[in-house]
């Protein structure tokens, strides 16, 4: 005898990186510009917060200005809704967090 679990699929977590475009006035979601590796294309996508959302360097959406480059684990919510999980900025110059205090070995 075979027992099955019908238990509802836990939604997929997914990572990107994007160029922002803007953050809507209200901090609640952010459009953000993504070029496909494969086509080159490029997807303007709109990401939203809710209770489950996680900011990684700074207290709130708002702070993203456009151009900025974001890392976003985010999964599709109801109405193909895509939630961030967790949002961060990438640094793109400059030597990594903590070498300025490094003095070799």
């Amino acid at each position: 005898m075979v027992a099955y679990c019908l238990h509802a699929a836990e939604p997929v977590m997914k990572t990107l990186s994007a160029h922002v475009a803007k953050v809507a006035e209200d901090g609640s979601s952010v459009d953000v510009d993504f070029r496909h590796p494969a086509t080159e294309e490029i997807h303007h996508l709109t990401f939203y917060i809710d209770n489950q959302t996680g900011l990684s360097g700074f207290d709130k959406l708002k702070e993203l200005r456009a151009g900025q480059v974001v890392n976003i684990d985010y999964v599709e919510g109801e109405e193909h809704r895509l939630l961030i999980r967790r949002i961060a900025r990438v640094k793109l110059s400059g030597p990594p967090a903590g070498l300025e205090k490094f003095h070799g070995f």
